[in-house]
């Protein structure tokens, strides 16, 4: 997905205890979910990477983080059920631009 409809009261609501770092953390591993349309990985080391942790505090921001938000599923890899609900209504209507564009457009 290229883009993503983020509602500020629901995000308020749900991230309201969060530090400015975690917020860093939780907004680049939302992009990375969204953009790739994938669950991620369980490898701390990937998302780290992913978030560009390069200190101790960074890295525990990101850990807290997908654990908090991103739970390993018994698939093995983190899923965020919201972003999970939010591609599937999406799919639809990519999938029709994806055939729309291999036509020549609209």
């Amino acid at each position: 997905m290229n883009y993503y409809e983020r509602y500020c009261g629901d995000y308020a609501k749900k991230t309201a205890k969060l530090t400015l770092v975690q917020h860093g953390a939780y907004t680049l591993l939302l992009d990375e979910y969204y953009s790739t349309e994938l669950p991620l990985s369980d490898s701390l080391d990937e998302l780290y990477r992913i978030c560009r942790a390069m200190t101790k505090p960074e890295q525990e921001a990101v850990r807290i983080v997908a654990d908090r938000f991103f739970p390993i599923s018994e698939d093995g890899l983190r899923h965020n059920d919201r972003a999970d609900e939010m591609i599937e209504k999406a799919r639809p209507k990519m999938e029709a631009a994806r055939a729309n564009g291999k036509k020549g457009g609209r």
